[in-house]
């Protein structure tokens, strides 16, 4: 018996409403509801900007913003599950590109002033803790890497070190620089001043506290060494016996 086309529309209606995220994103596509419902925002200060689309998702999101001139930019099609946005300071710039997926959660924190947390396309994230500190730091992530949980990744040491002979700090920040295609196993912790060439793999546990120049290779540790060179990854799992 062929289904008649009202029987068919009740029940890709009903599939639809059983996938939150896809009833969601009809509804937005609908123009019947925003999907920044699940984003609370705090701004203090003047001249802040933050600016999204409505096909960017939000789910039990934060935006706290204290001062002036700030500016956060999101892109089509991001997806922001637990994540807390924090900016204190002035001048400071977030961009996160399109297709972007926090999926658990996550803490971007910028502080202090003039300083920038860039993220690429097609970028995902378990749960991460990016944090930008000190004038004129950043932390620049490229398009399709790929980070699970548990991950630090920040610019500062959010104290001072101080030479006892001069008496002058000696810890002061450092950028960060995480090439396209790179993936960050969990529970790593990516210090300041390292640069991450493209199609990286980070393993599990390390702690990457110097930059490697060279991409395509696998890095692991404490402090993190190369283990293997001339490799790269995808998501997908390939069976090459099958």
């Amino acid at each position: 018996m062929t289904q008649s086309p009202g029987g068919f529309k009740q029940k890709f209606k009903k599939f639809v409403k059983q996938n939150k995220w896809l009833y969601t994103t009809s509804q937005v596509l609908l123009g019947n509801k925003p999907l920044s419902g699940g984003l609370k925002t705090n701004v203090n200060g003047k001249g802040n900007k933050i600016n999204y689309p409505a096909s960017a998702t939000f789910v039990n999101c934060k935006i706290n913003i204290t001062g002036n001139n700030n500016n956060i930019t999101v892109d089509d099609f991001c997806r922001f599950n637990n994540v807390t946005f924090t900016i204190k300071g002035d001048n400071n710039i977030m961009t996160l590109a399109n297709n972007i997926e926090f999926r658990r959660g996550g803490v971007l924190w910028v502080e202090d002033d003039n300083c920038l947390l860039e993220i690429g396309e097609k970028s995902t994230f378990q749960n991460v803790h990016i944090a930008v500190t000190e004038p004129q730091s950043q932390i620049v992530i490229g398009k399709e890497c790929m980070l699970a949980y548990d991950i630090d990744l920040r610019t500062g040491d959010s104290h001072s070190i101080i030479d006892i002979n001069s008496g002058k700090r000696i810890n002061y920040a450092q950028n960060i620089h995480i090439g396209d295609h790179v993936w960050i196993g969990a529970h790593t912790t990516v210090l300041k001043g390292v640069s991450i060439e493209e199609n990286t793999i980070i393993a599990t546990r390390s702690v990457v506290t110097k930059s490697f120049e060279q991409g395509s290779v696998i890095i692991g540790g404490s402090p993190a060494k190369i283990l293997r060179e001339g490799v790269t990854w995808d998501r997908k799992r390939i069976y090459d016996n099958i």
